[in-house]
């Protein structure tokens, strides 16, 4: 029997756009973030670059 991972659920799309919206005003505290929604600090990461859930938009004015 396989333990679960801690902290390994999706994102919601509300979520996606919470971590976007911290990233737009500068904010780069990747774990603190990922301890708000219950993720890891590189699942937090890569929503806030785009890297993971790519069809959910980025913020107005980011840029790649």
């Amino acid at each position: 029997m396989s333990r679960p991972k801690k902290n390994s659920h999706k994102l919601t799309v509300e979520q996606v756009l919470d971590i976007r919206l911290h990233y737009a005003v500068g904010d780069r505290e990747w774990a603190k973030i990922g301890r708000l929604h219950g993720v890891k600090a590189d699942a937090v990461r890569n929503a806030a670059l785009g890297v993971s859930y790519k069809q959910l938009p980025m913020p107005p004015g980011w840029k790649e």
